[in-house]
């Protein structure tokens, strides 16, 4: 207890409440040499601190884009050999915290991005995990699991100085429903469902749920609203204005969502880029990195340079369609490097409330970090193909969601997933995907209208959608200490 109390005073003030360490002062450290102190700073130079942990270690940032991703949650649970850099690994589908906790317990994050191109985790394959922790960063370690995850969140939470969500519109509340894997299962070739968004598309929609008789609420047009410069779905990507041949009056399809009682809603994978889009020839500043660790085709889109004027291409774009009616944005396509991912946000979501704070921001980057950038993070998502564990997948999403975006609203992303094959989207599935959801903090989403499976699925969507929109609506991550 003396050598803890010397550690706290060598801390400083400002970060003694949280029992501090000046790593190259004095790390405490256990009677087998691994670190124990609750906070440890780096000073000076690059600190290597060791933890002891116990396989599998959680890793919820580790997202995949591959089919190994769509098997299952399997991917975020580590035991073999590894090093990761939890700030530049790729965002991917659904990317949480830059923190570990392992099989007993033991949790370790890093608390600040300063230094974040030298802050890795490095697992030996057997107990020890090293943690790289440069000048000016700082790491919090505690054992206790998710006690010392929601200690770890609320402390991240007064250092980004940001409050969970309490007085928010009615709206952010509401069922939503989106056009997305609609447009899939209605599709006859191959990347039809990029072409089938119209306003009749849009108009038949309405007129189901209406004959559903299903509660009203946000109403999403997902990817394939706008135009393709020249003829690829590439060029999509930073062309954000309407195609004329199938919506001639985007204001006027947004009038008719609200006059039939929805909130409008509109899908816009901003992050993306390519180089025969409209803002790509007009400004070839915001062209920025390929894929990373991948190969590049010539015609690739690309991502937006992080260090161009993101703010104003933002302020353009939402300003753009806040004026035409639209009250949600559903920004997709964050897969590339964090950290560059992480400035992107921060532009977007200070342009869109500026514009207007009551604009419900959705991502899919559930991150500490991302969190005070964010209204809403999405579950995203799930393949119910029988050779995939998609159940996994399910609860593996939700987790990484609900533990590493305290504060924030959760989307119970697309009832019925994403794959509309004939073994995926079956009434079996359609029912275990909706039971697995019920109960969980967040909004309920519908994509795929359920009639396409059958009336038991339309019917059981309904007491599921009914039942929520009557009942408490908890839609926030409470996921911090009170």
């Amino acid at each position: 207890m003396e050598n803890r109390r010397a550690m706290m005073k060598i801390a400083g003030a400002g970060l003694a409440t949280a029992g501090s360490v000046r790593a190259a002062a004095k790390v405490e450290k256990s009677e087998d040499s691994y670190a124990s102190a609750t906070t440890i700073k780096g000073d000076r130079k690059l600190e290597r601190v060791q933890i002891k942990m116990k396989p599998p270690l959680f890793c919820p940032y580790h997202s995949l884009s591959s089919a190994a991703e769509k098997g299952g949650g399997g991917h975020y649970y580590i035991s073999t050999p590894f090093e990761h850099n939890p700030f530049t690994i790729n965002a991917s589908g659904m990317s949480g915290s830059p923190v570990i906790m392992d099989s007993v317990g033991q949790f370790v994050g890093f608390m600040t991005t300063f230094g974040f191109e030298q802050s890795t985790f490095a697992f030996d394959g057997k107990q020890t995990l090293t943690v790289s922790v440069p000048e000016g960063q700082e790491i919090f370690v505690e054992k206790g699991g998710d006690a010392a995850w929601k200690k770890y969140n609320s402390l991240m939470m007064q250092r980004l100085n940001f409050q969970p969500l309490e007085d928010y519109p009615a709206f952010w509340s509401d069922v939503e429903y989106c056009t997305w894997v609609e447009q899939k299962v209605q599709s006859k070739v191959r990347r039809g469902h990029f072409k089938l968004l119209s306003h009749d598309f849009v108009k038949a929609y309405i007129d189901k749920l209406i004959e559903f008789d299903y509660p009203k609420g946000k109403l999403t047009l997902d990817h394939g609203w706008s135009v393709f410069p020249d003829g690829t779905l590439e060029s999509g990507f930073g062309s954000w204005e309407p195609d004329p041949k199938t919506f001639p009056d985007f204001e006027k399809t947004m009038r008719m969502i609200s006059e039939a009682g929805f909130t409008p809603g509109l899908w816009i994978g901003f992050p993306k880029v390519h180089h025969n889009s409209i803002i790509g020839k007009r400004y070839p500043e915001i062209l920025g990195n390929w894929s990373a660790g991948r190969a590049v085709k010539p015609n690739a889109e690309r991502w937006l340079n992080p260090k161009a004027d993101i703010f104003s291409y933002a302020l353009e774009v939402i300003g753009r369609y806040q004026k035409m009616g639209v009250k949600k944005f559903k920004i997709d396509m964050s897969y590339n490097t964090k950290s560059d991912m992480l400035h992107i946000h921060k532009a977007l979501y200070r342009a869109a409330k500026l514009i207007d704070p009551e604009l419900e921001m959705e991502f899919h980057v559930p991150d500490i970090f991302f969190a005070p950038f964010a209204d809403v993070n999405r579950t995203n998502d799930i393949w119910m193909n029988p050779k995939y564990d998609w159940p996994g997948r399910v609860k593996s999403h939700y987790t990484v969601t609900y533990k590493s975006a305290p504060g924030r609203a959760i989307n119970l992303d697309h009832i019925g997933g994403n794959d509309t094959g004939a073994q995926a989207l079956t009434e079996a599935n359609y029912l275990k995907h909706l039971a697995m959801y019920k109960g969980k903090t967040g909004y309920p989403l519908v994509s795929v209208l359920p009639h396409h499976i059958s009336q038991k699925c339309v019917d059981a969507t309904g007491e599921y959608l009914w039942n929520y929109d009557q009942g408490e609506r908890r839609i926030v991550s409470d996921f911090f200490e009170a």
